[in-house]
């Protein structure tokens, strides 16, 4: 009997020295909570309501679990908007689930500052659970968010770092985060993991960041730094990446990352199996994984209890009649051709601003609103983000270099594939007022030919005025580096673009925009072939 109790007291002894603990991620939600398309009503596997039951799944298979998002939490969706400029009295719907749910923590993302930091901060009370970014400090330096937070789970002490993508200032107006820098992922990290490790005893150390894979070696500053954190930092043992919007489990030097993709069309899924030895757990072994949403997938009836009142007030403010259409604006042959759909873009900029020429990128490779009656929701698609729009001068060299950097989206015009994958759709810009063509037979960088202002060819030094997104102004897509921007603008419109266009329809009973056919490829391109490549 003796024999038995001495093996049963090993076994048990053995057991409490080994744990695995499960960390389940999401990112860059912005603000999806149904299983479909906001504006096309169809369904889709996405949202909170179905990520929610994948949760709750995975919390049931090990109870030892913690929750954390990586950011771009609050923005996107027409609920956040609803709610964080006409509907401050509801919870914000996110931080409203991710309370119920149990989250841990949330990695502070650059969307998040989109509505002004007022709300940011009103939003950060509501959760139960801290908002992290490490890297953002106020102007002396002290830290803008809690850095880290602990959280023990089977016996283990885990630290929770998070950071805030240092892109912040070219993605979000300057009144949005006054007050506040964002420095280097990396270099921060350095100084706070063995402050965790040593400090506070942390056994784990886990990354929260609201910053994609980016590049080794990399750079300081890099607005996505997570394989130069996992190669230049010892001592983290996983992270969780956003931002760019990919789902992706890779490792590098040991390290796994994971990444959620975006809108709750994946979970990121992190098992980590650790010993005890000497009185302190380090982790032996991990493994990042994700799991997307199915057909089959139920929604999560809390979420849609919490959530109910405003979906209804969303619903009723984008279900508002908006224009009797005359023509089907069709966003498949914008890269292509001048549109209909590009023209009431292009005309709502240059109205509002002034400006001789408008420059502006497709909102989407396949959206489509046939013509006849339509609501305020077929419109709201037209411009999701919260970007204003700004008037600049450039020279006609900074109008042709404008359209060289934005032509680079092509491929030649004899290769299978169509558009350069790396430069993505929203940051290819056509600009309207000037005539031209794209020679797509020509190497990267002498693709304008017969670039011309109402007849006449543009002189290098000819000033122009040219409407465009805050996005762009701020650096988005990397046109302001590539005209050598260096000025200031005349003027911002205290409106968004997308309150712009809504203000332009809403005040038409019937709108008919017409393309002006200014610009072309050169060749042609076929219809086919645009359907058929189009990425």
């Amino acid at each position: 009997m003796r024999h038995w109790f001495w093996i049963l007291l090993i076994a048990l002894g053995l057991q409490a020295q080994e744990a695995r603990i499960q960390v389940l991620g999401t990112t860059d939600m912005h603000g999806h909570l149904l299983a479909e398309d906001t504006y096309s009503l169809q369904p889709a596997n996405q949202g909170w309501a179905k990520v929610t039951t994948l949760i709750r799944h995975q919390k049931a298979q090990n109870p030892n679990t913690i929750l954390v998002d990586c950011g771009d939490t609050l923005q996107g969706e027409p609920v956040n908007y609803v709610r964080n400029t006409l509907r401050r009295d509801l919870p914000e719907p996110s931080i409203a689930i991710m309370n119920a749910l149990g989250f841990s923590a949330m990695a502070v993302g650059n969307h998040d500052y989109d509505f002004g930091l007022p709300v940011l901060r009103e939003v950060e009370k509501q959760a139960k659970f801290p908002f992290l970014s490490a890297n953002t400090v106020d102007a002396k330096g002290r830290p803008g968010f809690q850095s880290h937070a602990l959280v023990t789970v089977a016996g283990v002490r885990v630290a929770l770092l998070g950071f805030t993508t240092p892109g912040v200032p070219a993605m979000t107006e300057p009144g949005n985060y006054a007050g506040l820098a964002f420095q280097d992922i990396v270099a921060t990290a350095k100084r706070l993991v063995p402050f965790l490790r040593e400090k506070e005893r942390a056994d784990v150390v886990i990354v929260l960041m609201h910053a994609g894979l980016g590049s080794t070696p990399g750079a300081e500053g890099d607005e996505n730094a997570a394989l130069r954190l996992a190669e230049q930092v010892p001592g983290v043992d996983a992270i969780f990446a956003g931002h760019t919007h990919q789902a992706l489990q890779v490792e590098h030097r040991g390290v796994p990352i994971v990444q959620a993709g975006c809108f709750g069309r994946a979970l990121a899924v992190l098992d980590l199996d650790l010993r005890q030895e000497k009185g302190r757990w380090r982790v032996v072994a991990g493994k990042g994984r994700t799991l997307k949403p199915e057909d089959q997938t139920l929604a999560d009836p809390e979420v849609m209890s919490l959530t109910a009142e405003l979906r209804a007030a969303t619903d009723r403010y984008l279900d508002t009649a908006a224009t009797n259409l005359l023509v089907d604006l069709d966003s498949r042959w914008a890269r292509m051709e001048d549109t209909p759909l590009m023209q009431l873009i292009h005309q709502v900029q240059r109205q509002a601003t002034g400006a001789q020429l408008s420059a502006a990128a497709s909102p989407a490779p396949k959206l489509f609103i046939p013509k006849g009656p339509t609501s305020v929701r077929q419109f709201y698609a037209l411009a999701p983000f919260e970007s204003q729009v700004a008037r600049i001068r450039i020279t006609g060299d900074q109008l042709k270099r404008y359209l060289e950097h934005g032509a680079r989206h092509y491929l030649l015009s004899w290769q299978p594939e169509l558009y350069n994958r790396e430069i993505p759709f929203y940051n290819y810009d056509m600009v309207d007022g000037v005539s031209y063509a794209l020679d797509l037979g020509k190497p990267v960088g002498s693709r304008i030919r017969n670039l011309t202002y109402q007849g006449q060819p543009v002189k290098a030094d000819q000033v122009f005025t040219l409407a465009l997104s805050t996005y762009r102004l701020r650096g988005g897509g990397g046109y302001m580096e590539a005209i050598r921007f260096t000025g200031t603008p005349d003027l911002i419109t205290p409106a968004s673009q997308r309150n712009l266009i809504l203000e332009h329809v809403l005040g038409r009973p019937a709108l008919n925009p017409a393309p002006t056919n200014t610009w072309r490829t050169i060749p042609f391109l076929d219809r086919e072939r645009v359907l058929n490549l189009a990425g």
